[in-house]
């Protein structure tokens, strides 16, 4: 009995060959893709066919999925969440043994339940599904395609030889009795209407993620992550960076030049991502001054900086030279070998003075800093022997590299379009020649190491704009920057390779808004600094609560034994306001009244409830019942129909009173 199924039918031939083709053209895997091809088309030219079984189906099925599970983990751990898009472009890989064991078997299918363990365990009589089998082919071709788009050049080639493959497959598994020339017309419009659907639905991406990002950028704060730093390196769009006032500085001179104020620096890049893979952190001991020191040294000059810290832990923005952190009630301050200080305060906005010196602050250089990947040794080498660096100075070297990079590319936030497999640097430097400022520091910083001159990569702000409403200079959201750091004569120097064109370039694209803006940040910042002031002035302004609690403890004493605590009069009159609360004019306290005039006297710790059941033993009294329920939802449930239930209330009093209640006799003692 054939139970095979046919829901997928073969790939039509020729077609996976084509898939490959088009994805090794986008990924770059053109040496690997060729083999795979001749090996799955020669399947279809010869007859020689070998014998698997449903276990032997089942090993390589198994195989596949362990391995793919490797894939995932490494890249993961390795790239990062960009590691979705490396996935995707080795697939075809992981799936390639189990599709040519079904193509030179003798079966010509897959056992169904090798591909799913749970339908291993079932029996083939009771459960026909468990010994069906299937085509993967077709399977195997969609998934070419998909791969091939991971590496996708936004090319309108590659859109147009998929849909080409598309059509190809279509024709393939078109119903017989449509006409060519029908059909014809249909993909022809399906492609105008896909290529107008794509192009309008990158757009809307477009605008959405810069919105969205901007967005979160004018509304909410920052974290910076002293050990990872994830770059915008082969993101497709524009970046957009808001203009909201981040950091405030007061020097006690003009500042000449920029400012660069640090945060971070990194030592490891690997697609898109610096890091520092085992960061030491120094906690610092507080001097007796309240000052924090970070390197000893005389200092040369003294800013003032104000920021928002997000958390109550987090890295603050320091001049590259700082030794010294004051004027700051923070719990804990350290610092990591690459420079990053850390403190710990509350969140908000916090205001400290930054001492600083001649030396740079940070480790000495090691191994690390002079670590390029191998993946971009080969293009970094090649910009080297075009620039005739490896015969300079480090000196000459550098200034070679800051001319090459600020003539001959241009700064640009919009980048449009994708390269495959992290090529993002390589088209950078020698094709598209424009970027933003994350471009130009990591390539300075690998194009330094490959010349054996240990380098870091540092983020941080440049402030160089001067605010005449606050009296003091302001750092944007939008001057967040990135350069290069630089081992060279027993010191770290800055390397800034970015076109100077960068800040006003920036500046051009501020919101017409700004001005309102910024007036609003100082107001709520003001306002900050006048609800949370640092520590220190909090504890003073302590004491002096205490001080003005001193006469409020003496007037409770005076109160308390030199005067009556409590007026006769006042307790009358707070009774009677008690008295009048909710439910208090009750018609059912005038029926309570009538019985204990009768005799029906209340026990000590006896509810009113069950005094009135056992007033009604006999049932003398029928309404009781009901009145009871009507007092009680008047007293405290009155709702909407309080009035409607106090009418009813009275109505069923009166009808007992006026029936009558006849009085206990001497005689009987039972109530």
């Amino acid at each position: 009995m054939d139970t095979s199924l046919q829901k997928l039918p073969p790939a039509p031939p020729f077609t996976i060959g084509a898939a490959l083709i088009l994805w090794a053209w986008q990924t770059e895997f053109l040496i690997f893709a060729i083999p795979m091809i001749i090996l799955i088309e020669l399947s279809h030219w010869t007859s020689w066919r070998w014998t698997v079984n449903n276990k032997e189906f089942n090993l390589i099925s198994d195989f596949s999925g362990v391995g793919f599970f490797i894939v995932v983990v490494y890249i993961f751990s390795t790239v990062g969440s960009r590691g979705i898009f490396v996935i995707l472009s080795v697939m075809p890989f992981i799936l390639f043994l189990l599709l040519i064991i079904q193509l030179y078997s003798e079966q010509g299918k897959i056992n169904l339940s090798s591909l799913f363990v749970s339908l291993r365990k079932l029996d083939p009589k009771t459960s026909p599904q468990a010994d069906s089998r299937i085509d993967i082919s077709l399977a195997y071709l969609a998934l070419c395609i998909v791969s091939a788009s991971s590496g996708n050049n936004r090319t309108d080639w590659f859109f147009i030889l998929s849909f080409c493959l598309f059509a190809v497959i279509l024709w393939h598994f078109r119903p017989r009795r449509f006409k060519f020339g029908a059909w014809l017309c249909l993909i022809i419009l399906s492609f105008g209407t896909a290529y107008a659907t794509q192009e309008g639905l990158r757009d809307i991406q477009r605008a959405m993620e810069s919105s969205i990002i901007g967005l979160f950028d004018q509304f909410m704060w920052r974290y910076r992550d002293p050990d990872r730093a994830t770059t915008a390196i082969g993101s497709i769009g524009r970046l957009k960076r808001s203009d909201r006032i981040v950091i405030r500085v007061k020097a006690d001179d003009e500042l000449n030049t920029p400012l660069y104020l640090r945060e971070a620096s990194y030592h490891q890049y690997n697609y898109g991502v610096w890091n520092n893979q085992s960061p030491a952190y120094s906690l610092i001991d507080p001097g007796v001054d309240g000052s924090w020191i970070l390197d000893s040294g005389d200092s040369k000059g003294t800013i003032n900086i104000s920021t928002y810290m997000p958390r109550e832990i987090g890295v603050i923005p320091v001049p590259h030279s700082a030794n010294r952190i004051k004027d700051i009630a923070a719990l804990e301050i350290n610092v990591n070998q690459y420079g990053a200080v850390r403190m710990e305060i509350r969140e908000g906005w916090i205001n400290y003075n930054s001492d600083y010196e001649g030396n740079m602050l940070g480790s000495a250089p090691g191994e690390d800093d002079l670590q390029v990947k191998p993946s971009y040794q080969a293009d970094f080498d090649r910009l080297a022997r075009e620039l005739d660096l490896y015969d300079k100075t480090p000196n000459e070297a550098i200034a070679e590299i800051t001319r090459h990079f600020t003539e001959n590319f241009t700064y640009s936030l919009d980048q449009r379009r994708s390269y495959p497999r992290g090529k993002f640097l390589q088209n950078f430097l020698f094709n598209t020649k424009t970027g933003h400022c994350e471009y130009f520091a990591t390539s300075t910083v690998l194009l330094l190491r490959t010349l054996g001159i240990p380098a870091r990569y540092a983020v941080g702000y440049v402030v160089d704009e001067y605010s005449t409403m606050e009296g003091s200079y302001v750092a944007r959201s939008r001057d967040a920057h990135s350069w290069a750091l630089a081992y060279v004569n027993g010191d770290w120097q800055i390397v800034d390779t970015t076109p100077s064109v960068w800040a006003p370039y920036e500046d051009a694209n501020a919101s017409v808004f700004e001005p309102f803006m910024d007036l609003y940040s100082w107001l709520s910042y003001r306002y900050a600094l006048f609800q949370a002031s640092d520590e220190l002035e909090q504890e003073e302004s302590n004491y002096d609560l205490l001080y003005f609690l001193i006469p409020l403890f003496v007037i409770l004493i005076w109160r308390l034994f030199f005067k009556d605590r409590i007026n006769r009069k006042k307790v009358a009159g707070i009774l009677k306001m008690i008295r009048n609360k909710q439910g208090e004019d009750s018609s059912f306290y005038a029926l309570i009244d009538e019985f204990n005039r009768a005799g029906y006297a209340r026990r000590n710790g006896e509810t009113l409830a069950s005094w009135m059941k056992r007033i009604n033993e006999t049932g003398e009294f029928p309404e009781l019942s009901d009145a009871l329920k009507l007092h009680y939802r008047y007293r405290f449930d009155p709702g909407l129909r309080g009035k409607k239930v106090k009418k009813e209330l009275a109505l069923l009093v009166k009808t007992i009173i006026t029936r009558g209640i006849t009085p206990i006799t001497a005689q009987t003692d039972k109530y």
